[in-house]
C-alpha cells in the first residue's frame, strides 16, 4: 500500500474511530467519505521503533484488527532506531516527580523485562558519573540526590579506587567523586526492532 503522509493519517485517525465506537460493524461512509476498499481497519505510518511497538500494542489489546505497517524506505528501522546507541537510561537526570522521570525508571524495568522474555540480548553493564574536579562535586551529589528522589535502582557513591576498578581507562588528576549507576544497560536496536514483529 502507498499512501502520502496526509492520507495516511486521516485512514488512522478514521479506522480507530470506526472501531472503538462500532465493533463489529462492516466498513462505511465515515464523515461523507466513500467506504473503504481495502482489507486493513488501521494504518501505522513508520517502520520505526515506535510504529511498531505502536502495531503491536493495538494488536494485543484488539486481536480482531487487521493491521498495516506503511514504511517509505526499502528496509525497516532504517532512520532513528537503526542509528541509536540503545543505552537504556535509569532516570538519574529528569526532575523529580516529573512524567519524564517517572516514564525513565519505569520503562527500563519494562525493557529489561521484555528482553528477557523475547530472548533480546542485553547487557546490564552500568554507568559512572565522575566529578573531575572538587568543585564538581556539589553538582555530583545534587544528580545522587535527584536520582535516589526518582528511585533510580542501584545507585551509590564509590570512591577512587572502585573507580579505577571499575574503568581503568578514567584517568583525571585529582578524582572528587562517582556515582555509579548500576542499573543502566545497553540493547541493539535491531534485535528490538525483530522482537516487535508479529511474532513478537
Amino acid at each position: 500500500m502507498a499512501f502520502s503522509s496526509r492520507s495516511s493519517k486521516k485512514l488512522l485517525l478514521r479506522s480507530k474511530a470506526v472501531r472503538s465506537l462500532y465493533p463489529g460493524r462492516a466498513p462505511g461512509p465515515i464523515d461523507g467519505h466513500p467506504p473503504r476498499l481495502n482489507p486493513y481497519d488501521l494504518a501505522v505510518v513508520g517502520g520505526g521503533i515506535i510504529g511498531l511497538a505502536t502495531a503491536r500494542e493495538i494488536a494485543r489489546r484488539y486481536p480482531g484488527v487487521c493491521i498495516a505497517v506503511v514504511e517509505k524506505e526499502k528496509d525497516l528501522a532504517s532512520h532513528q532506531t537503526g542509528h541509536n546507541s540503545g543505552v537504556i537510561h535509569t532516570g538519574i537526570y529528569y526532575a523529580p516527580g516529573s512524567l519524564k522521570a517517572k516514564l525513565c525508571v519505569r520503562g527500563a524495568d519494562m525493557i529489561y523485562d521484555y528482553c528477557r522474555r523475547m530472548q533480546i540480548p542485553y547487557k546490564m553493564c552500568g554507568k559512572v558519573i565522575v566529578a573531575v574536579e572538587a568543585e564538581e562535586l556539589p553538582r555530583l551529589r545534587q544528580l545522587f540526590e535527584r536520582g535516589k528522589e526518582n528511585g533510580v535502582r542501584d545507585l551509590r557513591m564509590i570512591g577512587g579506587a572502585e573507580l579505577r576498578e571499575l574503568e581503568p581507562h578514567c584517568r583525571v588528576r585529582s578524582h572528587a567523586g562517582t556515582t555509579l549507576q548500576g542499573h543502566t544497560g545497553h540493547t541493539l536496536p535491531l534485535h528490538w526492532h525483530c522482537g516487535l514483529g508479529p511474532s513478537g
